[in-house]
Protein backbone atom coordinates (compact mmCIF):
# COMPACT_ATOMS: atom_id res chain seq x y z
CA UNK A 1 0.00 0.00 0.00
CA UNK A 2 0.76 3.74 -0.55
CA UNK A 3 4.15 4.06 -3.03
CA UNK A 4 5.77 7.21 -4.27
CA UNK A 5 3.04 9.57 -5.69
CA UNK A 6 2.57 13.73 -6.25
CA UNK A 7 -0.69 15.65 -6.56
CA UNK A 8 -2.38 18.65 -7.55
CA UNK A 9 -5.97 19.73 -6.49
CA UNK A 10 -8.19 21.72 -9.21
CA UNK A 11 -11.26 23.51 -7.59
CA UNK A 12 -14.27 24.93 -8.69
CA UNK A 13 -15.61 27.98 -9.32
CA UNK A 14 -17.29 28.69 -5.69
CA UNK A 15 -13.87 28.22 -3.87
CA UNK A 16 -12.20 30.56 -6.05
CA UNK A 17 -14.10 33.45 -4.77
CA UNK A 18 -15.10 34.87 -1.61
CA UNK A 19 -18.69 34.28 -1.67
CA UNK A 20 -20.30 31.74 0.71
CA UNK A 21 -22.33 29.19 -0.82
CA UNK A 22 -26.05 29.60 -0.35
CA UNK A 23 -28.33 26.60 0.52
CA UNK A 24 -31.33 25.27 -1.95
CA UNK A 25 -33.71 23.56 -0.36
CA UNK A 26 -32.02 22.74 2.81
CA UNK A 27 -28.97 21.81 1.24
CA UNK A 28 -26.01 23.28 0.23
CA UNK A 29 -25.20 23.78 -3.81
CA UNK A 30 -23.63 20.69 -5.01
CA UNK A 31 -20.03 21.36 -5.73
CA UNK A 32 -17.65 19.34 -8.08
CA UNK A 33 -14.12 19.41 -6.30
CA UNK A 34 -11.72 17.24 -8.32
CA UNK A 35 -8.21 15.66 -7.00
CA UNK A 36 -6.33 15.00 -9.65
CA UNK A 37 -3.50 12.76 -9.25
CA UNK A 38 -0.31 11.22 -11.07
CA UNK A 39 -0.38 8.00 -12.03
CA UNK A 40 0.98 5.26 -9.75
CA UNK A 41 2.17 1.84 -10.13
CA UNK A 42 1.19 0.26 -6.85
CA UNK A 43 -0.75 -2.59 -5.58
CA UNK A 44 -3.88 -0.72 -5.30
CA UNK A 45 -3.63 0.40 -8.39
CA UNK A 46 -3.30 -3.10 -9.88
CA UNK A 47 -5.96 -5.36 -8.00
CA UNK A 48 -8.57 -2.63 -7.73
CA UNK A 49 -9.41 -2.58 -4.88
CA UNK A 50 -10.55 0.12 -1.95
CA UNK A 51 -9.34 -0.48 1.33
CA UNK A 52 -10.55 1.35 4.52
CA UNK A 53 -8.17 0.86 7.63
CA UNK A 54 -10.18 1.64 11.82
CA UNK A 55 -7.11 2.38 13.49
CA UNK A 56 -7.15 1.14 17.16
CA UNK A 57 -5.47 4.36 18.80
CA UNK A 58 -7.57 4.01 21.95
CA UNK A 59 -10.22 6.28 22.57
CA UNK A 60 -10.49 8.30 19.82
CA UNK A 61 -11.33 8.06 15.93
CA UNK A 62 -9.13 7.86 13.35
CA UNK A 63 -9.67 5.65 9.58
CA UNK A 64 -7.46 5.30 6.56
CA UNK A 65 -8.58 5.18 3.31
CA UNK A 66 -7.09 3.78 -0.29
CA UNK A 67 -8.95 4.54 -3.23
CA UNK A 68 -8.49 1.77 -5.88
CA UNK A 69 -5.99 4.49 -7.47
CA UNK A 70 -3.76 4.71 -4.40
CA UNK A 71 -5.28 8.07 -3.30
CA UNK A 72 -5.16 8.30 0.97
CA UNK A 73 -7.28 9.82 3.33
CA UNK A 74 -7.27 10.13 6.65
CA UNK A 75 -10.29 10.98 8.82
CA UNK A 76 -9.25 12.00 12.40
CA UNK A 77 -6.21 11.24 14.41
CA UNK A 78 -7.16 10.16 17.70
CA UNK A 79 -5.75 11.23 20.82
CA UNK A 80 -2.13 11.48 20.75
CA UNK A 81 1.05 9.75 18.50
CA UNK A 82 -0.96 6.12 18.35
CA UNK A 83 -2.33 6.89 15.33
CA UNK A 84 1.55 7.32 13.71
CA UNK A 85 2.18 3.47 14.84
CA UNK A 86 -1.37 1.64 13.25
CA UNK A 87 -0.43 4.44 10.12
CA UNK A 88 3.11 2.26 9.90
CA UNK A 89 1.14 -0.87 9.51
CA UNK A 90 -0.53 0.13 6.54
CA UNK A 91 2.02 2.54 4.81
CA UNK A 92 5.04 1.66 3.90
CA UNK A 93 8.26 3.61 5.62
CA UNK A 94 9.03 5.13 2.49
CA UNK A 95 5.74 6.96 1.90
CA UNK A 96 5.60 10.47 3.63
CA UNK A 97 2.23 11.83 1.89
CA UNK A 98 -1.26 11.75 2.71
CA UNK A 99 -3.50 13.09 0.02
CA UNK A 100 -6.36 14.14 2.47
CA UNK A 101 -6.86 15.02 5.73
CA UNK A 102 -10.82 15.54 7.18
CA UNK A 103 -11.56 16.76 10.56
CA UNK A 104 -14.55 15.89 12.00
CA UNK A 105 -14.50 18.57 15.34
CA UNK A 106 -11.96 19.88 16.71
CA UNK A 107 -12.31 17.82 19.73
CA UNK A 108 -8.84 16.60 21.12
CA UNK A 109 -9.64 12.78 20.72
CA UNK A 110 -10.38 13.27 16.99
CA UNK A 111 -7.35 16.25 16.61
CA UNK A 112 -4.63 16.03 18.73
CA UNK A 113 -3.11 12.87 16.52
CA UNK A 114 -3.36 14.78 13.61
CA UNK A 115 -0.97 17.34 14.64
CA UNK A 116 1.85 14.06 15.27
CA UNK A 117 0.71 13.27 11.99
CA UNK A 118 1.68 16.40 10.30
CA UNK A 119 5.01 15.94 11.93
CA UNK A 120 5.81 12.66 10.07
CA UNK A 121 4.11 12.80 6.60
CA UNK A 122 3.15 16.03 3.98
CA UNK A 123 -0.37 16.56 4.01
CA UNK A 124 -1.95 17.85 0.49
CA UNK A 125 -5.32 19.35 1.66
CA UNK A 126 -7.28 19.53 4.84
CA UNK A 127 -11.04 19.85 4.65
CA UNK A 128 -13.30 21.19 8.06
CA UNK A 129 -16.10 23.12 9.00
CA UNK A 130 -13.59 25.96 10.13
CA UNK A 131 -15.32 26.70 13.02
CA UNK A 132 -13.12 28.28 16.27
CA UNK A 133 -12.78 26.26 19.56
CA UNK A 134 -10.89 27.09 22.72
CA UNK A 135 -8.88 24.63 23.62
CA UNK A 136 -4.81 24.27 23.64
CA UNK A 137 -4.97 21.30 21.76
CA UNK A 138 -6.57 23.33 19.05
CA UNK A 139 -4.94 26.08 19.23
CA UNK A 140 -1.83 23.73 18.73
CA UNK A 141 -3.77 21.92 15.63
CA UNK A 142 -4.22 25.49 14.17
CA UNK A 143 -0.47 26.20 14.24
CA UNK A 144 0.34 22.71 13.00
CA UNK A 145 -1.62 22.91 10.07
CA UNK A 146 -0.67 26.77 9.32
CA UNK A 147 3.25 25.48 9.58
CA UNK A 148 2.23 22.74 6.75
CA UNK A 149 0.84 24.74 4.30
CA UNK A 150 -1.31 22.28 3.31
CA UNK A 151 -4.49 23.82 1.10
CA UNK A 152 -7.69 24.49 3.46
CA UNK A 153 -11.61 23.62 2.59
CA UNK A 154 -14.42 24.70 4.49
CA UNK A 155 -16.67 21.42 4.71
CA UNK A 156 -20.33 22.19 2.97
CA UNK A 157 -22.75 19.47 2.58
CA UNK A 158 -22.88 18.97 -1.28
CA UNK A 159 -19.22 18.58 -1.95
CA UNK A 160 -17.78 15.53 -4.01
CA UNK A 161 -14.56 14.80 -4.17
CA UNK A 162 -12.96 12.25 -7.12
CA UNK A 163 -10.32 10.18 -6.01
CA UNK A 164 -10.24 8.22 -9.05
CA UNK A 165 -12.18 5.59 -11.29
CA UNK A 166 -15.72 5.15 -9.24
CA UNK A 167 -14.44 6.40 -6.05
CA UNK A 168 -15.91 9.78 -4.35
CA UNK A 169 -16.04 10.97 -0.86
CA UNK A 170 -19.17 13.31 -0.59
CA UNK A 171 -19.55 15.93 2.39
CA UNK A 172 -23.15 15.18 3.69
CA UNK A 173 -22.88 17.36 6.99
CA UNK A 174 -22.35 20.50 7.96
CA UNK A 175 -25.30 21.99 6.28
CA UNK A 176 -24.60 25.49 6.70
CA UNK A 177 -21.36 27.54 7.34
CA UNK A 178 -19.39 27.77 10.64
CA UNK A 179 -17.09 29.62 9.49
CA UNK A 180 -15.38 31.60 12.20
CA UNK A 181 -18.01 30.88 15.01
CA UNK A 182 -16.94 29.39 18.31
CA UNK A 183 -18.81 26.70 18.96
CA UNK A 184 -19.14 25.48 22.66
CA UNK A 185 -20.94 21.77 21.19
CA UNK A 186 -18.54 21.44 18.06
CA UNK A 187 -20.28 18.00 17.57
CA UNK A 188 -23.37 20.69 15.76
CA UNK A 189 -20.58 21.55 12.71
CA UNK A 190 -19.73 17.34 12.72
CA UNK A 191 -18.13 16.97 9.29
CA UNK A 192 -20.02 14.11 8.07
CA UNK A 193 -19.09 11.69 4.88
CA UNK A 194 -20.04 9.21 2.69
CA UNK A 195 -17.52 7.09 0.59
CA UNK A 196 -18.70 4.87 -2.11
CA UNK A 197 -16.62 2.83 -4.82
CA UNK A 198 -18.95 1.35 -7.58
CA UNK A 199 -21.70 0.02 -4.99
CA UNK A 200 -20.30 -0.07 -2.21
CA UNK A 201 -20.82 2.60 0.72
CA UNK A 202 -19.45 3.64 3.91
CA UNK A 203 -20.74 6.17 5.82
CA UNK A 204 -18.26 8.08 8.20
CA UNK A 205 -19.76 10.23 11.06
CA UNK A 206 -17.78 11.04 13.44
CA UNK A 207 -19.05 12.11 16.75
CA UNK A 208 -22.32 13.58 15.09
CA UNK A 209 -25.50 13.15 17.59
CA UNK A 210 -29.26 12.51 17.26
CA UNK A 211 -29.65 16.45 15.81
CA UNK A 212 -27.48 15.62 12.92
CA UNK A 213 -28.69 12.06 12.13
CA UNK A 214 -32.40 13.39 12.11
CA UNK A 215 -30.89 16.89 9.99
CA UNK A 216 -29.58 14.09 7.77
CA UNK A 217 -32.94 12.48 7.46
CA UNK A 218 -34.83 15.32 6.80
CA UNK A 219 -32.62 16.54 3.81
CA UNK A 220 -33.38 13.56 1.72
CA UNK A 221 -30.14 12.37 1.02
CA UNK A 222 -29.73 8.21 0.43
CA UNK A 223 -28.43 7.43 3.63
CA UNK A 224 -27.90 3.75 2.60
CA UNK A 225 -24.34 2.27 3.20
CA UNK A 226 -22.66 -1.00 3.67
CA UNK A 227 -20.41 0.15 6.58
CA UNK A 228 -21.13 2.41 9.27
CA UNK A 229 -18.92 4.06 11.66
CA UNK A 230 -20.58 4.40 14.43
CA UNK A 231 -21.52 7.57 15.67
CA UNK A 232 -19.50 9.08 19.00
CA UNK A 233 -17.81 5.60 19.95
CA UNK A 234 -21.24 3.89 20.40
CA UNK A 235 -22.53 6.96 22.92
CA UNK A 236 -26.37 6.82 23.92
CA UNK A 237 -26.34 10.10 22.02
CA UNK A 238 -26.10 8.67 18.86
CA UNK A 239 -27.45 6.05 16.66
CA UNK A 240 -31.06 6.85 16.88
CA UNK A 241 -33.49 3.92 15.43
CA UNK A 242 -34.98 6.03 12.44
CA UNK A 243 -31.22 6.78 11.78
CA UNK A 244 -30.15 2.78 11.20
CA UNK A 245 -33.50 2.39 9.74
CA UNK A 246 -32.25 5.42 7.45
CA UNK A 247 -28.47 3.51 6.69
CA UNK A 248 -29.52 -0.02 7.51
CA UNK A 249 -25.36 -1.06 7.17
CA UNK A 250 -24.24 -4.34 6.62
CA UNK A 251 -21.74 -3.46 9.69
CA UNK A 252 -21.53 -1.14 12.19
CA UNK A 253 -17.82 -0.15 13.43
CA UNK A 254 -16.78 1.61 16.84
CA UNK A 255 -13.64 2.92 17.64
CA UNK A 256 -13.45 3.06 21.41
CA UNK A 257 -10.85 2.64 24.12
CA UNK A 258 -10.35 -0.48 26.63
CA UNK A 259 -12.14 0.26 29.78
CA UNK A 260 -12.98 3.78 28.59
CA UNK A 261 -14.20 6.30 31.92
CA UNK A 262 -16.91 6.68 29.28
CA UNK A 263 -17.85 3.70 29.91
CA UNK A 264 -18.91 3.62 26.28
CA UNK A 265 -19.96 1.81 24.03
CA UNK A 266 -23.51 2.09 25.28
CA UNK A 267 -25.09 -0.96 26.11
CA UNK A 268 -28.51 0.36 25.05
CA UNK A 269 -26.66 1.30 21.77
CA UNK A 270 -25.42 -1.97 21.27
CA UNK A 271 -28.76 -3.71 22.36
CA UNK A 272 -30.36 -1.68 19.70
CA UNK A 273 -27.67 -2.29 17.02
CA UNK A 274 -28.39 -6.29 17.41
CA UNK A 275 -32.08 -5.59 17.56
CA UNK A 276 -31.81 -4.18 14.51
CA UNK A 277 -29.88 -7.28 13.06
CA UNK A 278 -26.62 -5.23 12.68
CA UNK A 279 -23.38 -6.92 13.56
CA UNK A 280 -21.15 -4.59 15.68
CA UNK A 281 -17.25 -4.64 15.60
CA UNK A 282 -15.02 -2.79 18.06
CA UNK A 283 -11.69 -1.39 18.00
CA UNK A 284 -11.32 -2.30 21.99
CA UNK A 285 -12.49 -5.57 21.34
CA UNK A 286 -10.88 -6.52 18.12
CA UNK A 287 -7.91 -3.66 17.56
CA UNK A 288 -7.15 -2.08 13.85
CA UNK A 289 -10.19 -3.95 11.52
CA UNK A 290 -9.60 -3.58 7.26
CA UNK A 291 -12.75 -3.40 5.23
CA UNK A 292 -11.48 -4.69 1.56
CA UNK A 293 -14.23 -3.54 -1.13
CA UNK A 294 -14.01 -4.67 -5.01
CA UNK A 295 -17.07 -2.21 -5.24
CA UNK A 296 -19.16 -4.53 -5.20
CA UNK A 297 -18.76 -6.75 -2.19
CA UNK A 298 -16.91 -6.35 0.77
CA UNK A 299 -14.25 -8.22 3.46
CA UNK A 300 -13.99 -7.40 6.36
CA UNK A 301 -10.35 -8.64 8.25
CA UNK A 302 -8.95 -7.73 11.57
CA UNK A 303 -5.01 -8.05 13.04
CA UNK A 304 -3.27 -5.64 11.00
Amino acid sequence: MGVAKSAALSECAPFMTTRRLQPIHGVFLLCLVVLFFATRPGQAQQDGLLRIYFLSVGQGDSELIEAPGGIQILIDGGPDDAVLAELAKAIPFYDHDIDLVVVTHPHSDHISGLIDVLDRYTVGTVIEAAETYDSPQFRAWENAVAAEGARRIEAAAGQVFELGPDATLTVFYPMKSYAGVTLDAPHEANVTTMLQYKQFKALFTGDMEAKGEKDLITAGDDLKADVLKVGHHGSATSSSQAFLDAVQPQIGIIEAGKNNIYHLPNQGVLDRYQASGIPIHRTDQEGTMEIISDGRQFQFLTGL
